[in-house]
């Protein structure tokens, strides 16, 4: 018996020095030269008005106004809603009926335009829009295949990016819940027919020129496209990461519809907002000449132009970069959503970061 177990502690302290070999030896993005260095320019302008925990409840920045913020909880009913300093709290409670609830479980994800209420149910896949005053809700049944970025261009447009089965990948729609119409993409996706996995990344809109903007997570792409799904700018970051090293973990997978990753996937940009015909992308990687230090206390942001595709220079963000979920832009108003905080900073919109 001594044996046995001395035979697998021996087991198992072998598989713990083996796997500490392997992170210790990995080329992490960071350890390396990441082929690039940002132009750092100070962003004066910005100044703290306030920070709340997320707590167990808070799921994420819903929306806003020029004096409120807007909070989804984990219950589908409840909008949390305060100042911009986090101060005066309240609830908002939404009705919604026990088989729209059943049906949307956790798999929901809740915009505000007010006083418009969105509520995209993944994998229902249905459009939920009611109204944050009360009323009945209005349900849009969307085809078979889960979806998993929308936005709201209109009361009644929207643009989704959603599983097509038949090819396995994922394509973006527009979808008018009025007239019932939904228009596919020609040609504005790369598709790889692994469920949109390794070209996973983050859908906005800028409102300023009518254009969505998405950044691919896992490479250094960017495009830009109109409201009629017509491409119109294809860019990239100023890192040299090309390509997603993105595998799927099973050969079933494209059969089962069940999309998982064989190893960790390397991120390299994370949370993206616009500002007027700016692409503003919070980076992963660190420049080569970059002070460790600056990169590793402060999320590194940076700025491409639109129309042209040019990098335009970079920021940085006093927060900590691996606990960044969103940053948003509302009117003078920059608000961060970390994973155990949300901040909220003030910004001169005449600064240089932004223009």
């Amino acid at each position: 018996m001594r044996k046995a177990i001395l035979t697998l502690t021996l087991l198992l302290l072998s598989a713990i020095a083996i796997i500490t070999f392997l992170v210790k030896s990995a080329p992490l993005p960071n350890k390396v030269l990441n082929g690039f260095d940002r132009t750092i320019q100070p962003a004066s302008s910005l100044t703290p008005l306030g920070n709340m925990p997320t707590g167990d409840s808070i799921q994420l920045v819903s929306g806003a106004t020029a004096t409120q913020l807007f909070f989804t909880t984990t219950d589908p009913t409840v909008i949390l809603c305060t100042d911009y300093h986090f101060k005066h709290p309240k609830r908002i409670r939404l009705s919604l009926s026990q088989g729209l609830l059943d049906s949307l479980q956790t798999y929901f994800y809740t915009t505000i335009d007010s006083p418009l209420v969105h509520i995209y149910g993944y994998n229902m896949p249905a459009i939920i829009t009611l109204s944050l005053s009360g009323g009945p809700a209005q349900v849009f049944r969307l085809p078979p295949g889960g979806f998993s970025k929308a936005i709201a261009i209109g009361p009644d447009q929207f643009i989704l990016r959603k599983l097509d089965r038949t090819i396995s990948d994922q394509q973006f729609l527009k979808v008018n819940t009025t007239t019932q119409a939904i228009t596919t993409e020609k040609n504005l996706s790369a598709l790889h027919q692994d469920g949109g996995m390794s070209t996973d990344g983050s859908l906005i809109y800028d409102t300023a020129t009518h254009q969505l903007i998405y950044t691919h997570f896992y490479s250094n792409r960017f495009f830009s496209f109109d409201t009629s799904l017509q491409k119109t700018l294809a860019g990239h970051t100023i890192d040299t990461s090309s390509y997603s090293h993105y595998q799927l973990a099973e050969a079933t997978a494209r059969k089962e519809h069940v999309f998982t990753s064989q190893g960790p996937d390397p991120m390299i940009n994370n949370a993206s907002f616009v500002y007027k015909g700016k692409l503003f992308i919070h980076s992963l990687l660190k420049g080569d000449h970059e002070a460790a230090g600056k990169f590793t206390n402060n999320a590194a942001i940076d700025k491409y132009d639109l129309s042209t595709g040019h990098y335009l220079g970079s920021f940085y963000l006093p927060l900590k970069p691996e606990k960044v979920r969103r940053i948003f832009i509302f009117d003078d108003k920059l608000v961060a959503q970390c994973r155990d905080y949300i901040y909220s900073f003030a910004i001169d919109t005449r600064d240089s970061v932004l223009n």
